[in-house]
């Protein structure tokens, strides 16, 4: 009799110990999110053909998509610009330079992940912005 229980409990703990079947799947794949292309970034900006001759300065884009604000750098001033609008084509910027007391508006064309950005300063000047690395 003892063989026989000593044989129950040896099977009972074996029963209890044995490995449970477990799954060999692997877990879905993390979506990877590319980040939404952005205009945010240095910029060197060359404005041709000015009365005042050709313009060169950097304009700094901050923040997010749909929110961007920024300024101007050009002959050691900053200005700040008034304002940055994405449009369906690209950029429209308005801000007040000082060294030539006049408002300036740049409507610039091309994507978010452009490298160079073209367009006109004041509806009269050729302007190009070059993404800076």
């Amino acid at each position: 009799m003892r063989p026989l229980i000593f044989g129950f409990l040896l099977l009972a703990a074996a029963a209890c110990t044995s490995p449970q079947a477990t799954s060999t799947t692997a877990p879905p794949p993390a979506e990877v999110t590319t980040p939404a292309a952005s205009y945010a970034g240095e910029w060197q900006v060359t404005v041709k053909d000015t009365p005042a001759g050709t313009v060169t300065g950097t304009m700094i884009l901050e923040g997010d998509p749909g929110s961007l604000s920024g300024k101007f750098v050009s002959n050691g001033r900053e200005t700040q610009l008034r304002s940055v609008e994405e449009t369906a084509d690209g950029l429209k910027i308005e801000f007040y330079s000082s060294e030539y007391q006049t408002d300036v508006d740049f409507a610039l064309r091309g994507e978010a992940s452009a490298e160079e950005l073209t367009g006109m300063a004041l509806s009269t000047y050729g302007v190009v912005a070059t993404r800076k690395k």
